[in-house]
């Protein structure tokens, strides 16, 4: 009896972390894809304002290897956001032709021109320390003649979500000091009254208490996920609107009226159609962009945080099936080296 507790309780605290271990990985993976998506999202719509004014050079007859304020124009490109430490101009042939920030060299595959005909704003790439966000640079004719390479530090995009991340561990160091002491409890009141019913008695308790402990785990911070993640995207939102504001404002600033812009509402949906958190983005009567949360972006991400719970909830209750299905088995009393026998004719024998 005393092995078999010894016992329990190193199979407890293992079973236990494994489980913590997974649902913590969970929740910390699932919130940072969501800041990461945010977070390139913004960059690479505040750098298009440089990628336009580079393309509208190129329109009226300049060389993107021929620029001679691109140093400028990639310091300003190092300026939408802290977490860059690196901006590349890149030739459609992947040759380097300029450079800000990070000196070393760059072994970045550049995405196929047929990538971006699908309407993405940016194409991600990584490696061990880095993220790369590619954005195409186009002539008149909107064939691609080169790239904008921006290289995101992966530490500084950990550090953003370090704090809700801290709050994960807390809370599950604190379930899983809470579900061993009540198992000690269970413990030490259990009184079997044969001998091969204390291995199953423990297994099932071990089983139903990995289950519950990942239950509580995760449905703890159901709520606060989604409300992190809908903050993010509305808070995300505004400063997207903001960026494409900067960029009217502008125009508006050299004297031209926002009601003799070119196709403005166009260029508002185009920019919609790239930018996958918002539904529509207007231009009120005062000459301000608003931007339309998508409520399918927020709840994409939810379900796929409840998809990757429910699967690790199904692992240990099935686990744990199989763990009580393996103890009955072994502990099935055998006479004479041989299974009992049963049914018609068991009392001769």
């Amino acid at each position: 009896m005393v092995k078999n507790k010894l016992l329990f309780i190193v199979l407890l605290l293992v079973a236990l972390l494994a489980v913590m271990f997974s649902s913590l990985n969970i929740k910390d993976r699932s919130i940072r894809e969501v800041y990461e998506d945010l977070t390139f999202m913004r960059i690479s719509l505040e750098a298009r304002q440089y990628i336009s004014q580079v393309e509208y050079d190129i329109k009226y007859g300049r060389q993107l290897d021929n620029f001679y304020d691109m140093q400028e124009t990639l310091k300003g490109v190092q300026s939408c956001s802290s977490y860059m430490e690196g901006a590349y101009i890149v030739s459609a042939s992947a040759k380097l032709l300029y450079q800000s920030g990070l000196k070393e060299g760059i072994s970045l595959n550049i995405p196929k021109d047929q990538e971006y005909s699908t309407g993405k704003l940016f194409i991600m790439e990584e490696d061990v320390g880095y993220y790369y966000l590619t954005n195409p640079i186009k002539d008149g004719s909107g064939k691609i003649v080169g790239y904008l390479i921006m290289c995101i530090g992966k530490n500084a995009v950990s550090n953003a979500v370090s704090e809700y991340n801290l709050q994960n561990k807390e809370q599950t160091a604190m379930i899983v000091l809470e579900i061993f002491g009540v198992n000690l409890f269970i413990l030490s009141r259990l009184r079997p009254n044969k001998k091969n019913q204390v291995a199953l008695k423990l297994m099932l308790v071990l089983s139903i208490t990995v289950t519950v402990a990942a239950a509580l785990d995760s449905g703890v911070v159901l709520a606060r996920f989604y409300q992190v993640v809908n903050d993010a995207a509305h808070q995300s939102a505004d400063k997207m609107a903001q960026a494409l504001q900067s960029e009217v404002d502008s125009v508006i600033a050299k004297g031209v009226s926002a009601d003799r812009i070119y196709d403005l509402n166009g260029w508002l949906a185009k920019s919609s159609s790239e930018l996958t958190i918002v539904t529509s983005l207007t231009l009120d009567r005062n000459q301000k962009i608003s931007a339309t949360v998508s409520q399918a972006y927020i709840n994409s991400y939810f379900n796929k945080f409840l998809l990757r719970i429910s699967l690790l909830l199904l692992t240990c209750a099935l686990g744990g099936f199989v763990a009580c299905r393996t103890v009955i088995l072994f502990s099935r009393p055998k006479a004479n080296g041989r299974e009992p026998a049963v049914g018609k004719g068991a009392v001769h024998v």
